[in-house]
């Protein structure tokens, strides 16, 4: 009997002294500081907890923090997470400006405008149609891509870690500690910084912007959430222990990282004696905004330093915490189960996306499927002139939103195109370059007449002004009047030898007709009249004497574009004809133009592409006007043209490629030279000039940006004769 009774008391305290060990255990959380790019040490700090198999109770972050805390609360342990920083161009990702928002109506044929730099709205109600400066869209992709599987957590504290994320509601000016909900929401909603990414409306209407703004360091949340034991990081280095670490004040990523740290320096540094440790790496020469691939390497570097440094914080840590630590467990990333897609609706998305929208259903939702979607999404959201497309994950439902860009009553847009490079032609070498600065907008004066107005500056300059009157659902009239000074005579066409500033001058009155379907085909009628006056001009090589020439003139117009072009693996196929007749005034009774141009990109794969380009072009205008002649690859110049490249394109990473193929032209090889002013019957039939058919190879490579295409070309003819240009289009 006392035996039994001794064998009681001894199984009651094991159970007492278990039951106390699991109830007494302190809740330990990690709170990481925000600060951008030099969030990034953080990691370090996270990868010597792995190493000495602590696992935080709890994991609370603020803008950067946020987003290293969250993916890590998610399943990516250090490892992971360095990984998932060094392998990604997250620079790329945050640095795209809004794509340019496009017209109204797809461009007529017969248009001078680039607009491909940038465009600013402008109304009643302010400016700028996007609420920031850097357009979101990738690095939301990127964050998706690494949470797929844990898009549908409800609440925090149900993922691997318990998580909370920092936001400021400037609506209600309070601060805001998500906890449930949308975990990329909340991620996405803590790193908001103000004017450089958009902030984050929730369901109740109220937006929200970076938690830096209002609490850069939660050690108060983690202590009113029962933390007993906190380990704070703050990149931020609210109490300047590393004085001779501050930004370059000189740069402006450095003035703005210099501003918000001294908004929430303050603040910070009072919680710092609320924290049982405080870790500050020295990472306060870089800026925010710093996330290039020798920063990130750095700032980890910095990280790993004063993991060092602070040894016997985590040897006291790992002490206080040793009775504990065969209950801490955490589930890895790739140990989670793949939710599968059940369902995906769409709000805004045309009916033409829904068959690629369907193919997504039955799919796990993993990195290789979200990361396919988000290009998807992408797409429609780049071809469709949209703000944004962004979706909702419930119950393996995907909903697809749109944002539209808000309505304004008009827009100012500039854009940049031409180059410059070298060219032999096949006598001499001779230097070129074309470059084409234009401003352009649009005002609404009433709510169905509108005024478009724009200036062209290359060697000459252009002014143009128009009405534009939309009627029925897809017709519009327009009339326009413009002005040009320079670059009417064949002596001053861009990108050939034949290149030389006149003092000439033009005027065109122009109205027209156009019907637009689905902002993919545009048809043109046009009627107008040209006024061009050349002053007289004598070299040894040419004598030019005062002439008036006077153009009357219909013409019609097809344009159909179903090419985004915003990234090197985009397929798709543009075209643009532009046909006018007429007569030129006093010497010549019948004139023409016809330019046909052609340009698609075809591949079963995102790693190889077919690409042909192709220029068709006869025109018959009195031979001393630049707007007779066409320019080949190689700079000569000629009334009759033909052109065809094919090839195939390499698409590269980050947006680079590399194309080779091989070209045709034919053409007329004195088409410089000097011509009655008059065309005799077989000279005016259509190509009846062509004399010279030239062959050869070309090469070019370069990067596509949002604002177009920067790269070099090469042109290698049989003959030989050679073009190296390096543009931007």
């Amino acid at each position: 009997m006392r035996k039994r009774l001794l064998f009681f008391l001894f199984v009651l305290l094991m159970s007492a002294g278990l039951l106390s060990a699991s109830f007494f255990k302190p809740k330990f959380a990690l709170v990481l500081s925000g600060g951008g790019a030099k969030g990034l040490a953080h990691i370090p700090i996270i990868q010597e907890l792995d190493r000495r198999g602590i696992v935080p109770d709890m994991v609370l972050g603020t803008s950067a923090g946020a987003l290293i805390g969250g993916l890590y609360a998610a399943g990516h342990d250090g490892e992971e997470l360095e990984e998932i920083v060094t392998e990604n161009d997250i620079m790329n990702y945050i640095f795209h400006l809004y794509a340019v928002r496009p017209r109204e109506i797809i461009p007529s044929p017969f248009t001078e405008f680039e607009t491909n730099l940038l465009t600013v709205e402008f109304g009643t109600t302010g400016f700028g149609a996007a609420n920031a400066i850097l357009d979101d869209q990738y690095i939301n992709a990127f964050i998706r891509r690494y949470i797929a599987k844990v898009m549908e957590v409800e609440d925090f504290d149900d993922l691997p870690i318990a998580f909370r994320a920092i936001g400021t509601d400037i609506t209600n000016n309070r601060e805001v500690v998500f906890d449930s909900g949308s975990l990329f929401e909340a991620l996405r909603a803590s790193m908001a910084i103000p004017l450089v990414f958009a902030p984050v409306q929730l369901e109740d209407g109220s937006w929200i912007i970076d938690g830096g703004t209002e609490d850069n360091l939660p050690i108060d949340v983690a202590r009113d959430l029962g933390a007993d034991i906190v380990l704070a990081v703050d990149v931020a280095d609210a109490g300047r222990i590393h004085q001779g670490s501050v930004p370059d004040m000189h740069t402006l990523s450095g003035a703005f990282t210099g501003f918000t740290d001294y908004l929430s320096r303050p603040a910070v540094l009072a919680q710092y004696e609320n924290a049982d440790w405080v870790i500050v790496p020295d990472v306060g020469s870089y800026s925010a905004l710093d996330f290039s691939s020798k920063s990130t390497e750095e700032i980890l570097e910095s990280g790993r330093e004063a993991v060092a440094e602070n040894a016997d914080v985590f040897d006291e840590l790992e002490s206080r915490l040793a009775p504990y630590k065969d209950d801490m467990e955490y589930t890895d990333y790739s140990d989670l189960p793949t939710p599968v897609i059940e369902k995906v609706l769409s709000e805004g998305v045309p009916a033409s996306y829904r068959e690629t929208l369907d193919s997504f259903e039955g799919r796990p939702m993993d990195y290789e499927t979200i990361s396919e979607f988000e290009a998807f999404l992408d797409d429609i959201r780049t071809h469709e002139g949209l703000k944004s497309v962004t979706y909702d994950v419930v119950d393996g439902i995907i909903t697809v939103y749109t944002t539209p860009y808000p309505s304004m009553s008009g827009n100012i847009s500039l854009g940049l195109s031409g180059g410059l490079g070298v060219r032999y032609d096949g006598t001499d070498v001779f230097f070129v370059y074309d470059p084409e600065f234009t401003l352009s907008g649009s005002i609404s004066l009433l709510p169905n007449l509108g005024l478009e107005y724009g200036v062209v500056v290359d060697e000459g300059i252009m002014i143009e002004g128009g009405l534009i009157l939309p009627f029925m659902q897809s017709l519009f009239l327009y009339g326009d009047l413009s002005v040009k000074y320079g670059q009417q005579s064949y002596l001053s066409i861009p990108g050939t030898r034949a290149y030389n500033f006149g003092n000439d001058a033009g005027v065109t009155l122009r109205f027209g007709l156009a019907y637009v379907y689905r902002d993919k085909i545009r048809l043109d009628v046009i009627g107008g009249v040209d006024y061009t006056y050349i002053s007289g001009k004598n070299s040894s090589a040419l004598s030019l004497g005062t002439s008036h020439d006077v153009y009357p003139y219909g013409g019609l117009g097809f344009v159909y574009d179903d090419y985004l072009g915003t990234d090197a693996a985009d397929n798709g196929l543009e075209m643009s004809l532009a046909l006018s007749i007429g007569g030129d005034f006093p010497d010549t009774s019948l004139a023409y133009s016809m330019v046909f141009d052609i340009y698609g990109a075809f591949g079963p794969t995102d790693f190889l592409k077919f690409i042909v380009d192709a220029e068709v072009s006869t025109i018959r205008r009195p031979w001393d006007l630049a707007a007779a002649y066409r320019a080949t690859k190689t700079g000569l110049i000629s009334p009759d043209h033909i052109y065809v490249m094919g090839g195939v394109r390499l698409p590269l990473p980050a947006s680079t490629y590399v194309d080779a193929g091989i070209y045709f032209e034919s053409f007329d090889k004195d088409g410089a030279r000097e011509k009655d002013s008059t065309w005799s019957a077989g000279q005016l039939i259509p190509f009846s000039l062509l004399d010279t058919i030239e062959l050869g190879g070309y090469l070019s490579g370069g990067i596509i940006t949002s604002f177009g295409r920067i790269g070099g070309e090469i042109f290698l003819s049989m003959h030989p004769r050679v073009s190296f240009m390096i543009s931007i289009e």
